[in-house]
């Protein structure tokens, strides 16, 4: 009688277990207010030029040098945060960009980065970047 109060227990903590661990379940919660609006987000980009830009990390030539790969971080702040959980940030030059919240490239900026490059996320109501 023990034996099986203890293997009833056992499966129906494992049930539970199964139940709470449902994906689609962790990724709604996850998602509800991951982002909000005047945070501070970083935007990590693959390109491929013939010529890198001046702020491009991890530079690499391709096989037969003809291109380059690297990577372009953009710091951004969160302007608005649509119903279907789309997010849509700002750049300094006052340019809008559309996010998916699960998008592998878009996170939220650290401390350091918030502290270290604070003049290079944009600021809400600064409009003389726009005038250039």
């Amino acid at each position: 009688m023990t034996l099986l109060l203890l293997l009833t227990l056992l499966v129906t903590l494992l049930a539970a277990g199964a139940l709470l661990s449902d994906t689609s379940f962790w990724q709604r919660t996850s998602l509800k207010r991951a982002f909000r609006i005047g945070a501070p987000v970083v935007y990590r980009q693959q390109e491929v030029s013939t010529c890198p830009t001046a702020d491009a990390r991890d530079v690499h030539p391709a096989e037969r040098g003809e291109y380059y790969y690297y990577t372009v971080i953009n710091y951004l702040r969160v302007a608005e945060v649509m119903a279907d959980g789309r997010i849509i940030a700002v750049a300094r030059n006052n340019k809008r960009l559309c996010f998916r919240p699960n998008d592998s490239g878009l996170r939220k900026a650290r401390l350091t980065e918030r502290l270290i490059y604070r003049p290079r996320f944009p600021r809400f109501g600064d409009n003389s970047s726009a005038s250039r």
